[in-house]
């Protein structure tokens, strides 16, 4: 009984001081000045398109800067919104610490292709269809070019820029897309005067895996300027057009 006795009064010291610091820390949090600002961004090197000073830019410019203020009259909320707000960022955590000090973990949209229509326009595709602009941003990425629609271009061609970007093979071989008048496309290599036909983006995985082999069991036997044009429209089918 002792034991029993013993270990209820255990628990409730536990959960009186739990009690206690939850209490000490809230009035704590009403009562201190946010004394720093940590701000990560993940994955920064794989994109460039937003970093920590920008950050901080785009808070002060929304008169949100935290660093000096009292932490109950920070809303973290609004800061999220905010910088979700950003064509650059695509997930944004904003908390406070202990200590005073507050932390932002900003995740960036992620570009997939670098678009140059015929309309003159600018901007990027990231990897979940939307579309960023240019700004001074910059990043090496196969440019799609011609008749590309800014209003449908993310639906259409984000697939087929997240399977070339993650294809480390076609990655770095594919320099060019164009899109013809008729929506067609046609792919331009780094190596080779020979422009691939690809039609659409139906079936891309097995269009792609069909010309890696033509490219190592053909192309690299016949010369890489031997066809003009090399045809992937058809299934089962890599129809050539030899140079005159």
């Amino acid at each position: 009984m002792w034991k029993t006795i013993a270990k209820i009064c255990i628990l409730l010291g536990v959960a009186s001081y739990l009690i206690y610091a939850v209490v000490a820390f809230n009035h704590s949090d009403e009562s201190q000045v946010c004394t720093g600002l940590d701000i990560i961004v993940n994955d920064q090197d794989s994109t460039g398109f937003i970093n920590e000073n920008e950050v901080r830019e785009l808070l002060v410019a929304n008169k949100l800067f935290p660093e000096g203020r009292a932490l109950k009259d920070i809303g973290l909320t609004k800061m999220e919104k905010v910088l979700k707000a950003s064509p650059y960022i695509d997930e944004a955590l904003c908390y406070k610490a202990a200590d005073g000090r507050m932390t932002i973990r900003v995740t960036p949209r992620v570009p997939v292709l670098h678009v140059l229509n015929k309309a003159g326009e600018d901007f990027y595709i990231d990897n979940c269809g939307g579309i960023m602009p240019r700004g001074h941003h910059y990043i090496n990425l196969i440019v799609m070019t011609g008749n590309v629609q800014k209003k449908t271009a993310g639906p259409l061609y984000a697939p087929m820029g997240v399977t070339l970007c993650r294809d480390t093979f076609w990655n770095h071989r594919i320099q060019e897309i164009h899109v013809t008048d008729a929506g067609e496309l046609e792919l331009t290599p780094r190596v080779g005067e020979h422009i691939i036909q690809l039609g659409d983006t139906s079936r891309l995985t097995d269009k792609l895996c069909r010309l890696q082999t033509f490219y190592a069991e053909g192309l690299s036997k016949a010369g890489w300027n031997r066809y003009k044009t090399i045809n992937m429209k058809f299934d089962n089918q890599v129809i050539c057009t030899r140079r005159e």
